[in-house]
């Protein structure tokens, strides 16, 4: 008889520890690089026995279901694969744990950069390119004055009016001048438009609701508004301008 209830109790806690086995956890982890201790976003955690997946977020963290045996992977990139093998550990359901990756090192072979396949294929190429366009040599020409009376200089300059330097400083030094003020003057008038399209009668008349322009006129003369603002603001900007610049004439009245 004794030896019945012994078994019995034994069957009993072998069901016990099975059904314990098998009970589903939470498994609540921390990724850490391992190089820097740095917390490590986006990892991807797999639960490669029952197929489920999620991420760690911004600060590392991840929860994960599982059960006894179960074996999970994270994988991440520039990172090294991390396995956990459940049957091998002990942890409290909900117990957070933190989980070090270490860094991938990438092996790559070395290699040429070259669009040509041989040497001879480079010689053909250079040999047959199309030669340099050859420099006007008027372009640095001297002409010697004739006379010594016809050098026109002084103590403190000794270039002459007709040299290379004048005549490139005359050509390109004037066309360059005349590129910068065309320039300046495009982005003047580019932003004369913007301004006028920004700030003007009729959107006066329609943020105020005034019947005539006119009197959006006479407002625009009273409330003027930087350029500079006019540029820089958005829509809200300029209609908040001219609320409170209206505001600030029903008061004063």
């Amino acid at each position: 008889m004794k030896a019945y209830i012994q078994l019995f109790i034994f069957l009993i806690l072998s069901i016990f520890s099975v059904s314990a086995y098998s009970q589903s956890k939470l498994l609540i982890g921390e990724v850490i690089s391992k190089k820097d201790s740095s917390k490590l976003f986006g990892v991807h955690v797999v639960n490669i026995s029952s197929n489920k997946a999620t991420n760690s977020i911004s600060d590392g963290s991840f929860s994960m279901p599982y059960q006894n045996g179960d074996t999970i992977i994270l994988t991440s990139i520039g990172y090294k694969d991390h396995k956990l093998f459940t049957g091998m550990f002990w942890v409290a359901s909900g117990q957070t744990i933190t989980i070090y990756m270490s860094p991938q090192v990438y092996d790559l072979p070395s290699f040429d950069v070259n669009q040509y396949n041989t040497k001879e294929e480079f010689k053909e190429d250079f040999i047959n390119q199309t030669p340099i366009k050859p420099i006007n040599p008027e372009l640095f020409e001297y002409k010697k004055p004739s006379k010594l009376e016809d050098v026109d200089t002084d103590l403190n300059a000794h270039i002459p009016l007709n040299s290379p330097i004048s005549f490139l400083y005359n050509k390109f030094g004037k066309e360059a001048r005349q590129a910068k003020k065309l320039a300046k003057a495009q982005k003047e008038t580019k932003e004369e438009k913007i301004i006028k399209e920004k700030y003007n009668s009729q959107v006066v008349q329609k943020i105020l609701e005034f019947e005539t322009k006119q009197e959006a006129k006479r407002f625009m003369e009273e409330c003027p508004l930087e350029n500079e603002f006019i540029l820089k603001a958005k829509e809200y900007d300029i209609v908040k301008a001219i609320l409170d610049c209206e505001k600030r004439k029903s008061d004063a009245e």
